[in-house]
């Protein structure tokens, strides 16, 4: 799967999970993903390390996102979603 196309379904995930958790408004209900646009650029990327948390039986740990865009703007934004329990 293209590095855009990961970013978009992982973000799409978060936003329904936490919708279907929790009842009320959440932060993520905000986001017209509906309205989306894409501009795939060839050197654009993101990267995230380690890409396997809880590998060791840790339930918590950091993770370093890279990301890259030749031309950004202030309405991009990436999602990062990572389930509470990942053991």
């Amino acid at each position: 799967m293209m590095p855009w196309a990961w970013v978009v379904a992982v973000t799409w995930m978060a936003a329904c999970t936490a919708a279907a958790a929790h009842s009320g408004e959440q932060p993520l209900s905000r986001i017209a993903v509906e309205r989306t646009t894409l501009a795939v650029d060839g050197v654009a990327h993101v990267k995230a390390s380690p890409t396997v948390l809880g590998h060791e039986g840790q339930d918590s740990g950091w993770v370093e996102l890279e990301f890259f865009h030749p031309d950004p703007s202030g309405d991009d934004w990436i999602g990062v979603f990572s389930p509470a329990n990942f053991r």
